[in-house]
């Protein structure tokens, strides 16, 4: 999506705010590459918006888009005041049967529906039942919420709602809920007890975690007494005149409802509609009609097509309000709010709302009150494809001049000057990935001239302008997205509200150390490799003794057992999405892999010692240990960040 860089071990590679389908990750879960490459590559920049003055140049680039990117069926609603400009589809809902998408063809919608959870508890908050500071240990102390931080930074409601308690994000076996029954309240909250873990102090780093909706949709059914289907449908479907709109688990598919495709080999695939566990944080299935009147919800200050309040302008003034995190408390206003977020930052203008991603899905939702316009469409191409956003985006702001060129910030030198050095990212996603992060060595910030450059060990840069002493805009963006600050420890800290930087620390002095020792473990890994292989055939010539032989081959199959894993959760998620059923076989062998990597690397260190004296030169030995010492460093790394506990198969 930006100028991220991409590493040799790429795994688990995530949208960056939707409930992801499976399909999705499976797309970006580079894992074969894993001990072999140790490459960044920069995303591609996505190429300039056309004029486009009509609606009819609109669709026919959306058009081509859809024919480009293998999208079937495209649902959009167009808005401006209180016109509809266009409510309605494109291609095909189903391809089988060849049956058009059409204003009333429901979509997933996916993490679109936090908006409307968000909006539900903000009706709660202004009834006083609850309220955005609320400790949730002290509303509701039967959440298994671990915080080793409780006493003096307690999870809060705004934390749940901004993603900044600190919680991972829901493991792979916990996207889609493969039983015959749904668990409710405290039963799925239990379901994702591991996740519930803050892994930093709750308020401090914006990470985009699902299951902290869950907790959400629970104080939401807590408080009002109400199933959070039920809530929704009664106090916000149902006075928007919402025609087709449903939170439900469970999709039945039909004539109704648009169905889920991949793209592969030339020829569309269904999606199953598998249900989810965190009906909050992505149930939601809408069609453009329903999403019309969501978009005139944000524009007509919360209020429904009769004149009801259903928010007051100062709680939609709050939903869109980033509050908690610490790049909030430093000065950026373009961070998360409550389940809204700034969207087009090259654009024209700058709008809010929200995405959503889920099996064979991927949606947007966007408004910019002070203009009166917004937007809100769904594909069932399971691409995020950007280009559509921008294209609707430019086609709503169309008439509205090019903005004047930002006024030169001088970069203030001694502000700063100590903040320069190393960043290593620390607030991964998902925790399994943050060891890449860490191998990789992070990103060295420095300055050019009267700007700063954040620069990965490999790859260009990342261009930061000054727009004060300690915040700065990227090239083409007209309003601040990154800041220099301290966390409470005092520690140097580099973050954007955007997700290709995030959250980094400063990585000191030994910041090297990693990514030496992958490049040194790498090496040493392929020669015994190779090694192994010509030992292999010395000893079936019978130069060798046979009782080097296996010494010599465990590097080799060490390095088998991770390529192994990788091929195993590949196929693990791709069957989770096409099949409904990930299969048991690649569900074990993914999470066991990792530990008959462990068990060869004990086993070769054990062979080596014992047999040390019989081999004829003791430099194979000890290249052997010291590639077995390399191993083994390796394994602690992917231990500390969960990779020794996967158990798929639950």
């Amino acid at each position: 999506m930006t100028p991220a860089t991409t590493t040799g071990f790429l795994l688990l590679a995530l949208a960056t705010y939707s409930f992801t389908s499976p399909a999705y990750w499976m797309k970006n879960v580079l894992l074969a590459a894993l001990l072999v490459l140790l490459l960044a590559t920069p995303a591609g920049a996505q190429p300039g918006v056309p004029p486009i003055r009509t609606l009819a140049q609109l669709q026919d680039s959306l058009r081509a888009v859809m024919a480009r990117e293998h999208i079937p069926g495209l649902m959009l609603t167009l808005v401006s005041h209180d016109s509809v400009l266009f409510e309605g589809g494109l291609g095909l809902a189903d391809v089988e049967a060849r049956r058009p998408v059409t204003a009333h063809t429901r979509f997933r919608i996916g993490s679109i529906t936090k908006t409307f959870v968000a909006a539900g508890l903000m009706q709660l908050i202004e009834q006083g039942k609850l309220h955005l500071n609320d400790e949730v240990r002290k509303i509701a102390p039967e959440i298994p919420i671990d915080n080793p931080w409780e006493a003096t930074d307690p999870v809060r409601v705004v934390h749940l709602l901004e993603h900044t308690a600190g919680f991972d994000d829901m493991a792979f076996n916990h996207m889609y809920n493969l039983t015959p029954t749904d668990p409710r309240g405290l039963a799925v909250l239990a379901l994702f007890r591991n996740e519930l873990r803050c892994r930093w102090r709750p308020g401090e780093r914006m990470s985009y975690a699902n299951p902290g909706y869950q907790v959400v949709g629970y104080l939401l059914e807590k408080f009002s007494g109400q199933p959070y289907e039920q809530y929704l449908t009664t106090h916000l479907l149902r006075p928007l005149t919402m025609p087709d709109a449903s939170p439900a688990l469970r999709i039945v598919p039909g004539p109704g409802l648009a169905r889920g495709y991949g793209y592969a080999d030339g020829q569309y695939r269904a999606v199953p509609p598998l249900p989810i566990y965190l009906g909050p944080a992505g149930s939601m299935s809408a069609s453009a009609a329903d999403l019309t009147q969501w978009v005139k919800f944000f524009l007509h200050e919360g209020r429904a097509p009769d004149g009801t309040a259903l928010l007051q302008p100062a709680s939609l003034r709050e939903l869109e309000t980033a509050h908690s995190s610490l790049s909030d408390r430093a000065g950026l206003r373009t961070g998360y709010g409550l389940a809204n977020l700034p969207l087009g930052f090259k654009g024209k203008a700058l709008f809010r709302g929200h995405g959503g991603g889920i099996g064979g899905f991927i949606s947007a939702f966007g408004y910019n009150r002070a203009l009166g316009v917004g937007y809100a469409f769904s594909n069932n191409g399971e691409q995020g494809a950007p280009k559509l956003e921008q294209l609707v985006q430019a086609f709503l702001l169309r008439q509205l001049p090019a903005p004047a060129p930002l006024p030169r910030v001088p970069l203030d030198a001694v502000a700063v000057g100590p903040y320069l050095g190393r960043y290593r990212p620390a607030a991964p996603r998902n925790e399994i990935t943050g060891f890449a992060d860490y191998l990789t060595g992070g990103t060295r910030l420095r300055r050019a001239g009267e700007f700063l450059v954040n620069e990965p060990l490999l790859g260009p840069g990342d261009t930061l302008l000054p727009t004060g002493p300690l915040t700065f805009r990227r090239p083409g963006t007209q309003t601040a997205t990154a800041v220099l600050t301290r966390d409470k420890e005092g520690r140097r800290a580099l973050i954007s509200t955007r997700p290709y930087t995030g959250y980094a620390l400063a990585a000191g002095f030994w910041w090297w150390l990693p990514p030496a020792l992958l490049a040194l473990c790498v090496l040493l890994v392929v020669t015994s490799s190779l090694a192994a292989l010509v030992g292999l055939v010395r000893v079936l010539r019978r130069k060798l003794p046979r009782a080097q032989l296996l010494p010599r081959l465990l590097p080799l199959l060490a390095l088998a057992a991770l390529v192994t894993t990788a091929w195993a959760l590949v196929t693990f998620v791709g069957h989770l999405s096409t099949d409904g059923y990930p299969g048991l076989a690649t569900a074990v062998a993914a999470s066991l892999g990792p530990l008959v990597f462990v068990a060869f690397i004990i086993a070769g260190v054990v062979l080596t010692v014992r047999y040390f004296g019989q081999f004829q030169r003791p430099a194979v030995a000890w290249y052997l240990l010291l590639t077995y010492g390399a191993l083994g460093w390796l394994a602690a790394v992917l231990g500390a960040y969960g990779w020794l506990s996967l158990r798929l198969w639950t």
